[in-house]
């Protein structure tokens, strides 16, 4: 499954495009909407963010190339983003042995909770250029907050036919739609966002993206 484009709510743009187009290095292009909102190319999704609630805060996460996870530490300290700490494994890097994967965090201006992962399952760099913003593979994973995971697994599976990951024990608190290309991940709503240390809470968001042959667009205001 790919991501193809999300769209979320920001209190203030401007200061995401200081921060992803600033600081980040990330393509601005053409905003997505007719609102004073800002758009940016991470690799193969267009990421919109549009005027919304100042309370809203997601958790989403960009795909890089599994051999460039300590590359992407370095070019976060050089971009001056200060990474989350974790004291289970005890530095920056968070392990997922069960996802073939690991991974560092961020929160950006608006607060949200921002992940780099780096997937086994997805082919290494190899001898590429120095890690910076085009080095992003694509959005990862989105964040789909509800009161009920159990209907809202069943209704994304029923219409857009998007399977549960299988490198994951789906339960009712926390759910995991996709494959290592991206992922839909659905939790409980007061759930604490793993690395974030805030509740998650649903605010609206747009995604559009493909499965196979079949495209989809997944509409949650």
């Amino acid at each position: 499954m790919k991501i193809t484009e999300l769209t979320l709510a920001a209190p203030h743009p401007d200061e995401m495009k200081k921060f992803y187009n600033g600081a980040l290095g990330f393509k601005e292009i053409e905003a997505g909407s007719d609102t004073d909102g800002f758009s940016f190319q991470a690799g193969h999704t267009r990421v919109n963010f549009i005027p919304g609630d100042r309370d809203a805060k997601y958790h989403f996460a960009f795909n890089i190339k599994p051999d460039q996870l300590n590359d992407a530490v370095k070019w976060m300290n050089n971009c001056g983003v200060e990474l989350v700490f974790s004291p289970e494994d005890k530095g920056v890097i968070v392990d997922f042995p069960n996802w073939w994967a690991k991974s560092i965090y961020f929160f950006d201006p608006a607060g949200n909770i921002v992940e780099l992962i780096a997937r086994g399952g997805i082919g290494a760099a190899g001898n590429a250029p120095a890690f910076s913003a085009s080095s992003i593979v694509g959005v990862s994973e989105i964040g789909v907050v509800t009161e009920d995971v159990l209907s809202m697994r069943e209704w994304i599976g029923a219409t857009h036919g998007i399977p549960a990951f299988s490198r994951h024990q789906n339960t009712e608190e926390f759910s995991a739609m996709g494959d290592d290309h991206g992922l839909i991940l659905i939790v409980r709503t007061g759930r604490n966002w793993f690395m974030g240390n805030f509740n998650a809470a649903h605010f609206p968001l747009s995604m559009t993206g493909t499965h196979g042959d079949h495209e989809f667009k997944l509409l949650l205001p």
